[in-house]
């Protein structure tokens, strides 16, 4: 059963009283924000603590991988719509690795998916456990590189909203 606990306490009231039993985990943020602008004006005292689990263990991060193989060029793959290449180093393998690198450090796609790298093979892995990571699209480009499907695949279990959703993003 996936589930999403926050505790708060040292801000005077009791978290039920700063109206954190929410029934949306938007409606959680929103009153996590407003406590924290007001603990940040002088509005509370005391010493806030902000405890936030996550637990999904029914959910599963859907994947895909690129994979390069005697490959030269720009290399890499739009995933989701957004285009994301490295120029081709010294081998396979350090091309996936730059090009993990480089999906990891892009301001869009860092917010849905994070990427790693062994050997040829680039992995991407959605950031939003359940069936919603398999709705994201993965196009190879470049010589010599191979999607392993048009789609994320293997999400399963509960939906659950990654922190980007949780500040009312969209990510599919």
């Amino acid at each position: 059963m996936a589930s999403l606990t926050v505790t708060l306490s040292g801000f005077g009231k009791s978290p039920a009283d700063q109206g954190v039993a929410a029934a949306s985990i938007k409606d959680v943020v929103k009153s996590i924000r407003t406590m924290l602008n007001a603990a940040s004006s002088g509005q509370y005292t005391g010493t806030p603590y902000l405890s936030v689990v996550y637990s999904a263990s029914d959910a599963v991060l859907a994947s895909g991988t690129l994979t390069m193989a005697s490959s030269s060029g720009s290399v890499g793959g739009t995933i989701a719509g957004t285009a994301k290449t490295v120029t081709w180093a010294t081998s396979d393998a350090a091309s996936s690795t730059a090009l993990a690198a480089a999906i990891n450090a892009d301001a869009t796609l860092s917010k849905i998916v994070m990427a790693s790298a062994s050997g040829a093979v680039t992995t991407v892995r959605a950031l939003v456990p359940g069936t919603a990571g398999n709705k994201i699209l993965l196009v190879a480009s470049g010589t010599n590189v191979t999607a392993s499907g048009a789609a994320l695949t293997g999400g399963a279990g509960a939906d659950m909203c990654a922190p980007a959703c949780q500040a009312g993003l969209t990510l599919l």
